[in-house]
């Protein structure tokens, strides 16, 4: 499942969101806290993380345990 924010305080955001419910063809959830399918702050920090580079590059996997110790 793939989940998109959208900006429903903006005419095209509330197109968009009209369009989805007149087609029937996704879930709209009004709360971050509603759904379980948004991810934890955790979670979109390493996301961030990675996508910056910020990650623990190992040749190998006793290089990884090296490294993490």
């Amino acid at each position: 499942m793939t989940t998109i924010v959208i900006n429903e305080k903006t005419k095209k955001g509330r197109i968009i969101l009209d369009l989805i419910r007149e087609m029937g063809v996704g879930e709209i959830i009004e709360s971050k806290k509603a759904s379980s399918h948004i991810p934890k702050d955790t979670t979109l920090k390493a996301i961030r993380d990675a996508e910056d580079g910020k990650t623990i590059k190992c040749t190998d996997f006793d290089d990884y345990l090296n490294k993490v110790k």
